[in-house]
């Protein structure tokens, strides 16, 4: 049973339905005043991929897209663990100031070669940044200085976000809403990414796109030219800066939408400051705590690093099955967020090795278990057609936060507790947020195709 709420004409899902507005049929919405020919055919698109269901074809994109998310987090981790020893190379004042230059890139790169993929295509973009980010790695890799070292940081940034950017649209795009629980399970292998999504190319392309996705899954569903709506639009249309202003306008329209965006955009926000400040200089944590104990062996100090990692990875596992059942996505984000405050505030107090090594495998694990959450359910709640515009924005505010982590980390001193407390505050604040959303995620059900 689906329960609606109507708010100015427009229905919008609070209990059964996951997500922003309600998915009318895309006939209906093409008749919708304000709804251009593109956003019903993207509706149309949405309504054609619920109806070919999960398949063959989202497991591979699944395991491809994968890959992706786990290069990159390779990228970020990597810069964590060469930064203490490129310091001492190299001197530098500010050492801890190497993120800056990594969050820099990683926005720009989002923003710029996702916009890229959505007027020249996914592919050639798509492997301009895997190309990219490769070679560019090697020359960061080689870096005879630290004025080198950042700009090829920044550099391989680039390239990675562009590839996230992409790697997520497609994903997200492609698969049913009653399984979009599975978004939340890839972050195991990486909880980030930026989503500019639209519908590319002309209508026949799509037509071919969504058949080749059916015949992959063995559905019978079938689309045809004729079931989308021509656009009056060229090929090579955009929209103007008036059109884009008046869509964002659009994402605060209502009393259900604003506080939608109001608590997604501190949520993201915080969790741009709370996540690299735990994650990146989680070596410097664990190196200080060792120190305090009489330990100062490199060895302890990456082995912790390791053990806390691979512990991380089974936090989204855990978020995948909370939302797939009666809890969703709003109480599973406060119940994670919650355990993230215990065990930080824990991690603060540690008085062994073994505490050191618990706390901080339990403050990753409930870290990337609420990040991966968040990541799943920001692009679901939002309305198909300000989806992109929507997430773009959000996930910027993300990245743009998180150059403010390295300088918290680097002026209230990593060797001390204060940055882990910031980011205790952090936790707390996105768990009470997650409270106030409008719109909570569908329960998996096999029932329904």
């Amino acid at each position: 049973m689906e329960k609606t709420t109507s708010h100015n004409d427009v229905e919008i899902a609070v209990i059964e339905k996951p997500l922003g507005v309600d998915r009318q049929s895309s006939q209906d919405r093409s008749t919708m005043p304000g709804v251009d020919s593109t956003d019903a055919n993207l509706a149309r698109v949405d309504d054609a991929i619920e109806a070919i269901g999960w398949g063959r074809y989202q497991w591979q994109l699944a395991i491809t897209c994968g890959f992706g998310f786990l290069v990159d987090q390779m990228l970020l981790v990597t810069i964590s663990l060469v930064t203490p020893q490129a310091s001492m190379e190299f001197s530098p004042k500010y050492a801890t100031l190497l993120p800056v230059s990594q969050y820099s890139g990683l926005l720009v790169g989002a923003v710029i070669l996702g916009a890229l993929a959505d007027n020249f295509g996914r592919r050639a973009i798509w492997q301009l940044s895997i190309f990219g980010v490769s070679i560019v790695t090697l020359l960061a890799a080689s870096s005879s200085n630290w004025a080198a070292l950042n700009w090829w940081v920044a550099s391989s940034s680039f390239f990675a976000g562009g590839n996230l950017a992409i790697d997520l649209a497609i994903l997200v795009e492609s698969i049913p809403r009653k399984w979009s629980f599975m978004v939340s399970g890839l972050a195991c292998i990486w909880g980030l990414g930026n989503t500019l999504t639209g519908l590319i190319g002309e209508i026949q392309q799509a037509v071919d796109v969504l058949n080749h996705i059916s015949a992959a899954n063995r559905s019978a569903y079938g689309v045809t030219v004729n079931d989308f709506i021509p656009s009056m639009r060229s090929k090579r249309h955009t929209r103007t800066l008036k059109q884009n202003i008046t869509r964002l306008g659009l994402l605060f329209h209502g009393s259900k939408r604003l506080r939608l965006m109001i608590g997604l955009g501190v949520m993201w926000t915080l969790i741009g400051i709370a996540y690299p400040l735990f994650i990146v200089f989680l070596p410097y944590y664990l190196a200080a705590n060792g120190a305090a104990f009489g330990n100062t062996s490199n060895y302890i100090t990456y082995r912790d690093f390791t053990v806390s990692s691979v512990v991380g990875i089974f936090g989204p596992v855990v978020s995948m099955y909370m939302v797939s059942t009666r809890l969703r996505s709003r109480i599973s984000m406060a119940i994670t967020a919650a355990a993230c405050v215990a065990f930080s505030g824990a991690f603060t107090t540690v008085k062994s090795e073994a505490q050191n090594l618990a706390f901080s495998s339990m403050t990753g694990f409930w870290l990337n278990a609420v990040y991966a959450i968040l990541y799943g359910y920001t692009p679901q709640a939002l309305e198909v057609e300000h989806r992109g515009l929507g997430a773009g924005l959000l996930m910027a505010m993300g990245r743009l936060s998180s150059l403010t982590a390295p300088f918290i980390a680097t002026f209230a001193d990593v060797k001390t507790s204060a940055p882990i407390w910031v980011a205790c505050g952090c936790y707390a604040v996105i768990g009470l947020s997650a409270l106030i959303l409008p719109v909570d995620t569908v329960m998996f059900s096999r029932k329904s195709g």
